[in-house]
């Protein structure tokens, strides 16, 4: 079968972040892909100061449309690692998984957070804003 790996520019208005995501994910399902994976943080800007801003539960916003085009495409879409989802008050770094019929095969949170210090150079740590999760994932395809 057929793999496709999607970059995308990403800007602040998360609808057409989706929109273009969709769109990149009908081009490569009209190309041959049966698997589609998007990039982390395909639906939002990157950073601990956006998390809380651009979070939703799941389902939301985000998986619809994904939910959405992956059965119009009849494919298997991997939301990227990327979605800010929000449960019960905490923040995580979410992937979705859809199946050809549009159905949520796999939820999958970040669990390693990048923390990083570079004394007089970068300090950044999405353990500030997001919660970590605590299993692997799969799904049958």
């Amino acid at each position: 079968f057929r793999l496709a790996l999607i970059q995308l520019h990403v800007s602040a208005v998360k609808s057409d972040n989706l929109q273009r995501a969709c769109g990149l994910v009908r081009e490569a399902s009209a190309k041959g892909a049966k698997l589609v994976a998007l990039p982390e943080c395909f639906n939002s800007p990157y950073g601990t100061q956006y998390f809380k801003e651009y979070a939703e539960k799941i389902p939301g916003e985000s998986t619809q449309k994904l939910s959405e085009v992956a059965k119009e495409c009849s494919i298997y879409l991997i939301g990227g690692r990327s979605i800010p989802e929000e449960d019960g008050g905490k923040l995580y770094n979410t992937c979705a998984v859809f199946g050809p019929d549009g159905a949520l095969l796999a939820k999958h949170r970040k669990v390693h957070l990048f923390d990083i210090n570079v004394p007089g150079k970068i300090q950044f740590k999405e353990s500030e804003t997001l919660s970590p999760g605590n299993s692997f994932s799969m799904f049958d395809t």
